[in-house]
């Protein structure tokens, strides 16, 4: 239980830098095409967003990571799955449902799934700092 909530905290942390510094700097230019998108939002519900979002994708790691592996490795494979099962259709999608621009959308699947591959092995890292492998298996391995 302390590997799943320090891994929530350290995921937490990296979508706030994610969304308020990298996110800006590596997709922002592709969301700024995209007619009708707001350049600022309400910060609060962003927060509440990334911590819904750490909770759920952290809860699902802490399922599955004997398949993957309780490490950095192991986690990064997950963010790869992760991210390309969240992120392929939902931005792919927008270019059908409401006319996206194809090449931001692009842009913004490439630069999430890559988002979530940091994310997993954020997750992987703490649980292999932490012990927190499933039983039968040894942390870091």
């Amino acid at each position: 239980m302390k590997s799943y909530f320090a891994a929530i905290v350290a995921v937490l942390l990296w979508f706030l830098v994610w969304d308020n510094v990298l996110g800006q700097l590596l997709v922002g230019p592709a969301m700024a095409s995209i007619p009708g998108m707001l350049p600022e939002f309400s910060k609060f519900w962003e927060t509440v967003g990334d911590l819904f979002a750490a909770v759920i994708l952290t809860g699902l790691y802490a399922r599955v990571r004997g398949v993957f592996g309780a490490n950095t490795m192991g986690g990064a494979v997950y963010g790869v799955y992760a991210g390309l099962l969240i992120h392929f259709p939902t931005w792919l999608f927008m270019t059908v449902y409401a006319a996206w621009p194809y090449g931001a959308t692009w842009k913004l699947t490439i630069g999430l799934v890559a988002f979530t591959v940091v994310a997993g092995a954020i997750m992987g890292t703490v649980y292999q700092m932490t012990g927190g492998a499933p039983a039968g298996q040894k942390a870091g391995s």
